[in-house]
């Protein structure tokens, strides 16, 4: 038996595995894909990504291969484009780079990595003690352990398998896209063309490489069985509305779909589990919280484990820290989320708060620190923030 299981090797989990090993406890990592992998979602490094990073002790490695943001550059639907600068460093990093780094790591901190497929969580007195593993061949083994942390993502084996999961009500939708060359330099701004429930997004990761993801509604996706390739460009030319569209476009590599882009969990924890990042709940996309929200949950969560191996009578007590401040930064950030979401998908409204961001640097300031983690997203939710961007 080893003191922690972690399920997932991407951020959240090599994160929360790299802490729990630094602190001397024993872990075992199991991951179904093998390093370095490509991956094209979550390739934003928000400012409170980048922060977290430092903290870990792996930022100077991202960086050195990382690409320097400075804002976003947003197109609302009839609305003029407003550019909302960050006040902090932001990066672009491509999964494949920033995952190993951080794999690496853990596994220099002592993390033992095995490479199979998690099927069921394992129980011993209604208490989980760890995960049924499958390796490629077929053989199944078990992995016994004080601690399991689910940080295997939307749609978490560890989450459904523990019983966690619930019914989301968000409309379904899926993201599709990849790697393009042909965008041309993007000025360090990652941009946003929003409308309908859909946006196109164009992340810089270099200033001739651009991450470029479509996302609609699952109606969407179904509509262009078989003609996926052109379905994205129609709607990538209809939310650029001339600006952008994939006309010079080349794909580098493979297409990617990710979806559906919803998970939803009652709680972020049970006796002897806990769920880190997507695994405990997904947040739309659009605001970039994935990777920030997979780093600190994993630090969170790693504090509570730490401080349960220094006092197993205080495990209760320490899980129920980590499971209520998660869910009310969570609750927060989501209804953040909807706002945002909200303003931009009504043109009336669109067009007075962009016209309010551009005019105010410091309602800007407001609405990107909150989101970026370097503020607590309340802050951003109160009337005087709110009612500035609409009155």
């Amino acid at each position: 038996m080893v003191d922690a299981v972690v399920a997932g090797g991407g951020p959240a989990g090599s994160t929360c595995a790299l802490l729990l090993a630094r602190a001397g406890l024993t872990v075992t990592l199991v991951e179904r894909a093998t390093f370095p992998r490509r991956k094209v979602c979550g390739e934003y490094l928000n400012s409170g990504a980048v922060a977290a990073l430092d903290r870990i002790g792996v930022l100077n490695d991202v960086r050195a291969q990382a690409f320097a943001l400075h804002g976003v550059r947003l197109v609302p639907p009839h609305a003029p484009a407003v550019e909302l600068p960050f006040t902090s460093g932001a990066l672009s990093c491509e999964r494949e780079t920033l995952d190993a780094i951080l794999l690496r790591a853990a596994v220099y901190a002592g993390v033992t990595v095995v490479h199979g497929r998690v099927e069921d969580v394992l129980r011993d007195r209604g208490r989980i003690d760890g995960l049924w593993v499958r390796n490629d061949d077929g053989t199944a083994y078990e992995v016994r352990a004080r601690w399991t942390v689910g940080a295997d993502g939307c749609g978490s084996i560890v989450a459904r398998r523990a019983g966690l999961v619930r019914h989301s009500w968000q409309r379904p939708r899926f993201a599709v896209g990849g790697h393009y060359t042909g965008f041309g330099d993007l000025g360090g701004f990652v941009e946003m063309y929003v409308g309908a429930g859909a946006y196109f997004a164009l992340n810089p990761l270099s200033h001739d490489m651009t991450n470029v993801m479509v996302v609609v509604p699952k109606s969407a996706l179904k509509r262009w069985s078989g003609f996926v390739d052109e379905g994205v460009a129609g709607k990538a030319a209809e939310l650029g509305r001339g600006h952008r569209s994939f006309a010079a476009a080349h794909r580098a590599g493979t297409r990617a779909a990710y979806g559906p882009l919803a998970h939803s969990v009652r709680a972020p924890i049970t006796r002897g589990a806990v769920l880190i990042g997507d695994a405990a709940g997904f947040l739309n996309p659009f605001t970039g919280q994935g990777v920030f929200l997979a780093l600190t949950s994993a630090e969170h969560a790693a504090r509570a484990i730490i401080a349960s191996a220094a006092n197993r009578a205080g495990e209760t007590g320490a899980f129920a820290t980590y499971a209520g401040d998660r869910r009310a930064d969570f609750a927060a950030r989501k209804r953040l989320s909807a706002a945002v979401g909200w303003l931009i998908d009504v043109p009336p409204l669109a067009r007075r708060a962009a016209a309010k961001l551009a005019r105010s640097p410091r309602l800007s300031a407001t609405l990107v620190d909150a989101l970026a983690g370097m503020r607590p997203p309340q802050t951003a939710l109160v009337p005087a923030v709110l009612g500035k961007l609409v009155l």
